[in-house]
């Protein structure tokens, strides 16, 4: 993961070099057919505090920007944040804007065999869990050792059979931090190698893998059916000091999206849900990442 150090010109020239090196050098398979738009999700974060005001008319707007899925966190994902709603309710509402339910999110403060068991009645198929915890329990957020790391290993395997149990599937959600090798190898690695597919897969985070250093076209080409989800988010190095205030819809940052989709789309049926974790303008951030992608689906965005 880059260091807060780093100068936003040389993020800039590493990311967009890697970025079009990944794409240039990627022969996909063809798995969806090219004219086919495909579905396209939302992550609730992009429009967290409109939610908190009007959760089904937010979800209506949703549907009118083009979203077909949604997804949502099954409790809150922080001590810090207030309860979720009743993922129950929420189900009923994103099935009343004419959404599916979508990737929902393990939380804190309920069981997560119940959160397991919650998601299997409400009809997702994919839980993800978004971060290993042990990598804000340390003196530096992002960053832990390897010995930690691996004793967390087995709570991931206890998630995985709560997900079994339940009939659902597990998805470890990847941050820039889990590309950084740790005495060798990655976390996101340590995990492929530790579990089978089915056990444990991967929601693959495109915006994230490119800040670690990695190349996402050929984590997800070697990942392959394990990827059960992606998403879509950029990174626009002049945005603030931190990689969180970085983050933009795609096609807004340096990722060359008009590029990465049409090769995304012929690599992996999974869903690619758009997803800004701190947009300054929520519904316009969850447009203009619907229109943009939508926009490349149908030719009419060029690839830079």
């Amino acid at each position: 993961m880059a260091t807060e150090s780093d100068s936003g010109v040389a993020r800039r020239a590493v990311v967009a070099g890697a970025v079009s090196a990944f794409a240039a050098g990627c022969t996909p398979s063809l798995v969806r057919p090219a004219a086919e738009a495909g579905p396209l999700g939302l992550a609730s974060i992009t429009v967290a505090q409109a939610l908190q005001r009007d959760y089904a008319g937010t979800l209506k707007a949703a549907k009118a920007m083009g979203y077909t899925h949604f997804g949502f966190p099954l409790a809150a994902l922080s001590p810090r944040q207030p309860p979720a709603p009743d993922p129950v309710e929420v189900a009923a509402m994103v099935r009343d804007a004419g959404l599916s339910v979508g990737v929902v999110r393990l939380g804190y403060g309920v069981a997560p065999a119940m959160q397991m068991a919650t998601a299997r009645k409400i009809g997702a198929t994919i839980v993800a869990q978004s971060a290993a915890p042990v990598f804000f329990e340390g003196a530096v957020p992002g960053k832990t050792m390897r010995a930690a790391f691996e004793a967390w290993l087995p709570r991931l395997n206890d998630l995985s059979h709560a997900a079994r149990d339940a009939g659902v599937r597990l998805a470890f959600h990847n941050h820039g931090w889990d590309h950084v090798p740790l005495e060798g190898e990655t976390p996101l690695a340590l995990i492929a190698e530790r579990f089978a597919p089915g056990e444990v897969d991967f929601e693959i985070d495109l915006a994230w893998a490119v800040l670690g250093g990695a190349d996402p076209l050929a984590l997800i080409r070697t990942l392959g059916p394990r990827v059960l989800a992606m998403h879509f988010k950029d990174v626009d190095p002049s945005r603030g000091p931190s990689e969180h205030d970085r983050l933009v819809p795609p096609g807004d940052g340096i990722l060359n999206y008009a590029r990465l989709i049409p090769l995304l789309d012929r690599m992996t049926n999974a869903i690619g849900y758009v997803e800004v974790d701190a947009p300054e303008d929520e519904i316009a951030a969850a447009g203009r990442g619907a229109v943009f992608v939508q926009r490349v689906r149908r030719g009419s965005v060029s690839d830079r």
